[in-house]
């Protein structure tokens, strides 16, 4: 077992996917620092090749690493995710642990939705499925759990609904807050900084849902593109300041980030956020009252609502809407309401600030001038069945408004 140290970095790579390459790439921007008496650096690798999957504990160029062969496993799985973690806990002890959930959103290849679909006997299915579903938003869930529960519902056409109402979203964050419950059994302690190297996970509903298991969240509202976080430039200052504050840790992660690709001439949308999960409530207020306004103006404010969505940013087929620019122009075009007074409210509360919420935000290309740093969901057709089962929704009164905004 390895001396305490101030950190343990601990990076999971569900790389069993067309991102393997992407993954080699990230490891060896691990090795380029390397682990100090400070800093442990771990990760596992499920990758796509025959090595199966390896656990590392990281060195810098590599020498004298440590690296356990497992075999093939199934990084979709979530005992994968906990029996990592449960290891990186045991020999590598720290006063703070950081958590990294890789994966770049390529997804699951249509042979691994066949094969889930087979296994959980998934009624009216035919193989041309499995290419819809893995082109879908359902190819980005996460956990192997979450997709094998959407292709057990009865009918393709079910399953087809799941694939763009945000169901399938819903579902992953409700897996996800379930395994990090466990994940903090396994290590003694809350998650010091949880870190989504993932698409569209800097989100209210996702945020809530992990906020009894991590201090602070960095993550995108956008879809990473495929080379995801600069793990040299984001370690090298870990390994150079480990004690510094993890809300400082956080912002140098946003910044690093969109350096990175500013740096790289890339002109695509990308976004990164850090938020200090304790003062998730200086959010989830206001918004109350921007609930509370819509369902009262109702149903004339409808058309309103419809006009600021259609012109602010917004993420994962129409579902997910960035919250500022979203109330930036519900205020625009909602004069001298309560309405308007109410999305004032929730803007000011995303003004970036180390005693707020969001303490960093930034973001770099077209289509994302206007963020500020959360999404969450605002469906324009129909509000999915599952949106219920989420914390925030059962917590606060959003999901009410959608049901009195959008139609049935």
């Amino acid at each position: 077992m390895a001396p305490m140290a101030e950190w343990t970095f601990m990076v999971y790579l569900a790389g069993d996917n067309n991102l393997s390459d992407a993954g080699d790439t990230d490891l060896a921007e691990m090795r380029a620092v390397g682990s100090t008496d400070k800093v442990h650096i771990v990760a596992e690798f499920d990758n796509a090749g025959r090595r199966g999957t390896r656990r590392y504990h990281i060195q810098r160029d590599g020498v004298k690493e440590r690296v356990e062969s497992l075999g093939e496993t199934d990084s979709g799985d979530p005992q994968v995710l906990l029996n990592f973690v449960d290891w990186a806990a045991a020999n590598f002890k720290a006063r703070r642990y950081a958590l990294i959930l890789w994966n770049h959103g390529g997804g699951w290849e249509p042979a691994e939705v066949d094969r889930l679909a087979r296994r959980v006997r998934a009624r009216d299915y035919s193989v041309r499925e499995a290419s819809e579903r893995s082109a879908s938003p359902l190819g980005r869930i996460f956990f192997r759990s979450t997709l094998e529960k959407i292709l057990a519902l009865p009918s393709s056409h079910e399953r087809a609904i799941c694939s763009d109402d945000g169901s399938g979203h819903s579902l992953d964050t409700v897996e996800l807050g379930q395994v990090l419950k466990q994940a903090v059994k396994k290590l003694g302690q809350p998650i010091d900084l949880l870190g989504m190297d993932a698409c569209l996970m800097s989100n209210l509903e996702v945020a809530y849902q992990v906020r009894p298991y991590a201090r602070y969240l960095v993550a995108s509202e956008e879809s990473e593109p495929n080379e995801g976080w600069p793990y040299t430039a984001v370690l090298r200052k870990w390994v150079a300041r480990p004690q510094a504050t993890t809300a400082e840790l956080a912002k140098h992660i946003v910044e690093a980030y969109i350096k990175s690709y500013v740096d790289a001439g890339c002109s695509g949308p990308v976004t990164q956020s850090a938020l200090d999960l304790s003062r998730l409530d200086t959010v989830a207020g206001p918004l109350d009252g921007l609930a509370d306004a819509v369902i009262a103006a109702m149903p004339r404010v409808r058309d309103r609502v419809w006009q600021a969505q259609r012109k602010s940013a917004h993420f994962w087929h129409n579902t997910l809407w960035d919250i500022k620019h979203f109330c930036q122009e519900l205020e625009k075009l909602t004069p001298r309401t309560r309405v308007r007074t109410a999305a004032k409210a929730v803007r000011a509360a995303l003004r970036r600030s180390s005693t707020r919420c969001v303490i960093a935000e930034a973001h770099h290309g077209t289509g994302v001038e206007q963020v500020g740093g959360l999404s969450i969901y605002l469906p324009m057709m129909s509000v999915s069945r599952y949106y219920r089962e989420l914390a925030y929704a059962r917590d606060h009164r959003w999901d009410g408004m959608l049901r009195a905004y959008v139609p049935d």
